[in-house]
């Protein structure tokens, strides 16, 4: 469980952004929301592949902070809402609001909304991963929070790949990373699946020994 942030470990994350950033926009030339958005994704995947392959071989506990996956969870998120915040926010000075949201507007607008109310759950998930605030709210509180982060990857994941299937690139088809985020969305989901069955696989050999 990560219930701490360390500047060391803030630093990284941020660094490690800020180079994928900086690959995005100066080297592959994408424009800066698409490139926010991206790198903002592929830290939200980053999260949620440190889950299932932590049940499935968990670490020994006498590893150092920096060594131990599980540890980097909090800064990774408060990141990735960092860079989506950003990501909505350029796209909103180029766009009125209105207009991404509008119903009966263009195709995109349900994808919008989905990413905004992602974005809404980062924001409350980011404002209770720090230490104090956990204490005040309680553990039992913070974990049933902080499930949902599987929730806003599933309306990240609709919302990228909308974008490039059936939207933005609509007429000349999607890009790269198109279907990166199938490929990446895929393997969490299979992730899942392979540690609930080894879950129960676990659960049913200790109900036969008992």
């Amino acid at each position: 469980m990560d219930i701490k942030n360390t500047p060391i470990q803030h630093t990284i994350v941020g660094i490690f952004s800020l180079a994928l950033i900086l690959v995005s926009k100066l080297l592959l030339n994408v424009p800066w929301s698409t490139t926010l958005g991206r790198v903002s994704f592929i830290l939200l995947f980053l999260i949620l592949i440190i889950g299932p392959v932590m049940r499935l071989k968990k670490p020994a506990k006498s590893l150092s902070p920096l060594t131990t996956p599980w540890s980097w969870r909090g800064e990774l998120g408060i990141w990735f809402t960092i860079l989506s915040l950003m990501h909505f926010i350029i796209i909103t000075i180029e766009t009125p609001f209105y207009n991404l949201i509008k119903i009966g507007g263009a195709g995109f607008s349900l994808a919008n909304l989905l990413g905004l109310i992602a974005l809404f759950w980062s924001i409350i998930l980011a404002f209770t991963s720090f230490e104090k605030i956990i204490n005040f709210i309680g553990i039992s509180s913070w974990k049933w929070l902080h499930s949902l982060t599987y929730v806003i990857f599933y309306l990240v994941a609709t919302h990228f790949i909308y974008f490039q299937f059936f939207s933005t690139y609509g007429e000349v088809g999607p890009d790269w990373f198109g279907y990166i985020a199938i490929i990446m969305t895929i393997l969490i989901i299979l992730l899942q699946l392979i540690t609930f069955i080894i879950t129960i696989i676990k659960a049913q050999s200790k109900n036969t020994f008992n």
